[in-house]
Formats: C-alpha cells, sequence, structure tokens
C-alpha cells in the first residue's frame, strides 16, 4: 500500500523576493567599507591662520576632493571648515547644570558628528588624522557615531584610514595618543621658550594700545595713543570708573584699539596691564600661583630678590602711579563688597525681576534701577544694559506695573497648580491621558523602526526612498513632540518636589529672594518686547502685552 508523501511546511509559505538568498558573511567590514555615500561631508583644519587667508584648508579640500573622486562618491553634501583652531588645547567651560569641564572647543566637528549621528551626511573624508583629532576623547566621540551609523570616515592621506574598520580604529587610537603626546612636547617647549623671553624682557605676544604693534618699530611709543592712555590712568586716579571713562573717550570720537567702541572691560583691562609701567607679563603654565584678571599684581614677572623684572620697551607710566591704580581698584573692590581672591562681589537684588526679564532685542538681562527726573521724583525701571555691558540699551519698563503684572500672574499659576493638586482626577479626563500616552508610544515606536530601517538600508523595503526619509522623520519628531506636550497638559499631579500649598505660602508671604527662587524654578525667564502702537488700547494691556513668560516643562522643573 502506497501513501502519498505529506506536503511539505514551506509548500504554501511565500518568501518575499527581495530576502530570498540573502546570507551572511565574515567580511562584514569589507561588506561595510563597499558602501558608497550619496550625501559626504568634509573635515578640514588647520591649527593657526593668523591672517585667515584659508589656504591651509583650501588645500585640504582639494586632496579630499581628489578621494572623494577615486572612491567615488557623490559630491560633498556639507565642508566643515575649522581655520585657525587648535584641537589640543582644552578650555575650561560651565555646564547647564552648573558642573565644570575642560574640553576642546570645536564646534564645527561637533556638528559633524551631529550630523553623521542624525543622517545629514552619510559618510566623511578628512584630511589627516592629526587635522581630525589630537585628543583620545574626541576620537572615542566619533568612533561611537561611526559604530552605531555603519558609515565610512575616511582620511585622505596616511593609507586612506577608513575608521568603520576595527583594525584602523585601533590604530588611530594609538596614533592619536603619539599625535597627543607631541602636542604636549611641543605645548612644554613653547612655555618654556615665553618663560626665557619673558625673563629676558623681551615683548611677547600682541602690542597693547600705546605702541607701534607691527613692523621694525614694533613696540615704539605712539605719542597720540599714549596721550590717551596716561589720560585714562589719570582720569582713574581722581575717582572715575571705567564706564564712565569708556563712555567719555567713546564720546570725544577716540578710536580704540580693536573695536568699534571702548567698553569698560577694555578700560578694566588697561588699568591692570603692568606693561604700560614697563614691567614684564607672564601669565603661562610655569606660573605656581594663577594669574586673575582682576589683580593686576598677579600678571607682574619678579626676579629672585622678589623685584619687578623690567622689559625693553618704553615705558608709558610710570611704575608709581601704575601701583597707585592698583591700590585704588583694590579699595573700590572692597567698597563693593566683594571677598580678596574673588571676582565679584554676591548678588543681591534689590528688584524682583533683575535677570529674569531679557530684552527682546538682544536677549540680555535686564536690570533693575533708578533714575531721578528733573522734577526730583525718582523713576523706577528695567532696562537692558548698554553696549558697554554687552546689551542694546533700547529696552525698558517700567518697574511697579510689571511687577504686578507678574506678581499676579504667578499668583494664578500656583492657585491652578494647587486646584489640580488637590481635586480628583475625573475618569474622562484619566482616559484622555491614557489615549495620549498609547499614541505617544506608538509613534517613537514608529520613529525607531524608521531609524533602524535607515541604519540598516531597508527604507526600500517599505517603499521609501532617502529623500523622503528626511521628510517622514521630522513629521514624525514634530508630533512626538506635540503629544508630550499634551500628555504633560494633562497630567495633574503635583510636583514631586514642593506641595503646591507650601509654593502659593512662599509666595504671598515670602522674602524678595525667595519670591526670585519661586520665578526661577518655573521660569527660563519672561522676554520683554518693545512697546507695541496704542491704537487706543488700554496702556495696562498694552505692557503686559510686552511680557512673554518662557515656561519650564515639567521634566525641567522636577529635576
Amino acid at each position: 500500500m502506497t501513501h502519498s508523501s505529506a506536503l511539505s511546511v514551506w509548500d504554501d509559505f511565500e518568501v518575499p523576493a527581495h530576502v530570498r538568498g540573502r546570507g551572511v558573511t565574515l567580511n562584514i567590514h569589507d561588506q561595510l567599507s563597499a558602501f558608497v555615500p550619496q550625501q559626504p561631508g568634509a573635515y578640514l583644519r588647520i591649527s593657526s591662520d593668523r591672517f585667515g587667508l584659508e589656504a591651509g584648508v583650501e588645500r585640504q579640500l582639494e586632496d579630499s576632493q581628489d578621494t572623494r573622486t577615486r572612491l567615488g562618491w557623490d559630491a560633498f553634501a556639507k565642508v566643515y571648515k575649522e581655520n585657525d583652531t587648535s584641537a589640543f588645547k582644552k578650555k575650561k567651560i560651565i555646564r547647564p547644570d552648573g558642573s565644570i569641564d575642560w574640553v576642546v572647543v570645536r564646534p564645527k566637528f561637533r556638528q559633524l558628528l551631529a550630523d553623521l549621528a542624525s543622517g545629514v551626511i552619510d559618510g566623511v573624508v578628512f584630511y589627516d588624522l592629526d587635522r581630525l583629532v589630537r585628543q583620545p576623547r574626541d576620537l572615542e566621540d566619533l568612533i561611537d557615531v561611526v559604530e552605531y551609523v555603519k558609515r565610512p570616515v575616511i582620511g585622505a592621506t596616511g593609507g586612506r584610514m577608513n575608521l568603520i574598520n576595527d583594525s584602523d580604529r585601533h590604530m588611530a587610537r594609538m596614533m592619536c595618543v603619539m599625535a597627543l603626546k607631541s602636542s604636549e612636547d611641543t605645548a612644554r617647549r613653547v612655555a618654556r621658550m615665553h618663560l626665557s623671553l619673558a625673563q629676558e624682557g623681551r615683548i611677547q605676544g600682541r602690542i597693547a594700545y600705546g605702541w607701534v604693534r607691527k613692523g621694525p618699530a614694533k613696540g615704539t611709543t605712539i605719542p597720540t595713543e599714549a596721550a590717551v592712555v596716561q589720560n585714562i590712568f589719570t582720569s582713574c586716579l581722581t575717582g572715575e570708573t571705567a564706564y564712565s571713562i569708556a563712555t567719555r573717550l567713546n564720546r570725544e570720537g577716540i578710536r580704540p584699539p580693536e573695536a568699534k567702541l571702548w567698553s569698560s572691560t577694555m578700560v578694566n583691562k588697561m588699568l591692570r596691564n603692568p606693561r604700560y609701567a614697563g614691567m614684564v607679563s607672564y601669565s603661562g603654565r610655569h606660573r605656581l600661583d594663577p594669574s586673575t584678571p582682576w589683580d593686576g599684581w598677579s600678571l607682574v614677572l619678579f626676579d629672585d630678590t622678589g623685584r619687578p623684572l623690567r622689559g625693553n620697551w618704553q615705558p608709558i607710566i610710570d611704575p608709581s602711579i601704575w601701583s597707585q591704580v592698583q591700590f585704588d581698584l583694590q579699595l573700590r573692590r572692597q567698597r563693593r563688597g566683594i571677598p580678596a581672591g574673588t571676582q565679584r562681589a554676591p548678588v543681591t537684588n534689590r528688584y524682583l525681576l533683575s535677570g529674569i526679564l531679557h530684552c527682546g532685542r538682544c536677549g540680555r538681562g535686564m536690570v533693575g534701577n533708578a533714575h531721578r527726573q528733573q522734577t526730583g521724583t525718582i523713576y523706577h525701571s528695567y532696562r537692558c544694559p548698554p553696549n558697554a555691558f554687552g546689551g542694546c540699551g533700547r529696552t525698558f519698563i517700567a518697574t511697579a506695573p510689571a511687577e504686578q503684572a507678574i506678581t499676579e500672574g504667578m499668583e494664578a499659576f500656583l492657585t491652578r497648580m494647587l486646584t489640580a493638586a488637590t481635586s480628583p482626577q475625573s475618569e474622562e479626563s484619566e482616559e484622555q491621558r491614557r489615549s495620549l500616552q498609547a499614541r505617544l508610544e506608538k509613534e517613537l515606536t514608529r520613529k525607531q523602526d524608521l531609524l533602524n530601517r535607515w541604519t540598516a538600508g531597508t527604507l526600500q523595503d517599505i517603499g521609501v526612498g532617502d529623500e523622503d526619509y528626511f521628510t517622514l522623520l521630522a513629521g514624525l519628531t514634530r508630533k512626538i513632540a506635540r503629544l508630550r506636550e499634551a500628555v504633560t497638559a494633562t497630567d495633574r499631579s503635583p510636583s514631586r518636589a514642593t506641595p503646591a500649598q507650601d509654593l502659593l505660602n512662599g509666595w504671598r508671604t515670602g522674602t524678595l529672594r525667595q519670591r526670585r527662587a519661586i520665578l526661577k524654578r518655573y521660569l527660563h525667564g519672561i522676554d520683554v518686547l518693545p512697546p507695541a502702537p496704542a491704537n487706543g488700547a488700554d496702556p495696562t494691556s498694552r505692557l503686559r502685552e510686552r511680557l512673554h513668560p518662557r515656561w519650564k516643562t515639567l521634566d525641567e522643573i522636577d529635576t
């Protein structure tokens, strides 16, 4: 008896055409290296270009274009140029959370990392590894992105290093450490040379205002500028402030050294410069005690006997006058309550909204001040600082009505918080919140799926072209942001840090300092727009329309 053969489990199974025959390979990096970018980027950098000619980076661009052509890549979508930028020197920065870090500041390099990670570019040609990075931290940041996006990053020199290959990445790490050692050796030799030149009394760096700054006569006094310097020191000894001196010089039409207008910062820097008294200034790495910009004596280089070293240039100010100016400046700092060894006095606010209001024109924080009018009455207002202090000086608003509007607005806001915290959630609002949360999670899943397909190169499987990818990604990002805002708006839970009732009581009965703390807790700031035409509108309404609060999100408040 014969039996018909059983049907195979695969007989009624259809394999999509685009995945038939797909396999695996042990040479995964060879497959990745074969990828041909359609919108690559080029990174170019040179450490020193004093005259801004960009000749060095242009030569690098020519070699990078040649490499791109040989590889068969499409034209560069973006070129990242960092001219006259060091990849070795670190700067001290203060992060938004208040932490301090020392990093190499290279905006274009960071933009390249962001663009490569987000898909704006899909490959990079760099001129040489020592042009790309000099700090291992920067190299590891780039390697992290390359491992995530799996896109080539190739050098135009040095054997065409490709960071998509693990062997080239390890070689790059070793070469980066060697380049870092070379940079540190050079920095040590240069610092030692600068100390030696300073001890010999020779001029280093940029020549200050008052002397010839270029050519064979470098360091020779310019009589007209020297007279301005002497006037600045004399005015300081007679009691004038740096701001009043700068304002007077601008009013008299005297041009500053390398700016359009004089500023108080510029004048203060001149008053503390020991070179004007013929003394050597040194603030390099060999100084044990760090120099500070607010203490002129901390810049002076002394000999073994404790006397200031004299330079081989023509002094403009007598040393005794310079010394007296330093004494007067330090005395002024003490009168302002600035402790010794610190840069500025502790902040003591007399106005509720100082620093919280921001100029709608330039973004500078506005400060409260009192102005005596011709009638003898004192007019209080918040004003944008003038040019000498970094503002535009064009925006101001009356103190009393502005504070009243913000006080009423904050009380209404805190009252709504208290009502929301004490009233039970309705079933309808809870259902709405759950629905919004589900939609949000769905859109997040869609976005992640799109990112995964872009990384794997399978967008064509769902009928999406490379050009449509960024449009879809941007649309999903906007939709997710709107859903997050909607979920936050329906969240009735009170803040986890402080009960709403305590905040409301603190706002009503708290001190000026406590009320400012509450404002900063919930606001990034309040923009003050320029006044609009009257058009018969109520003055109070017009003033309130000028105030635009920038509220923090719930996540920002809780953190």
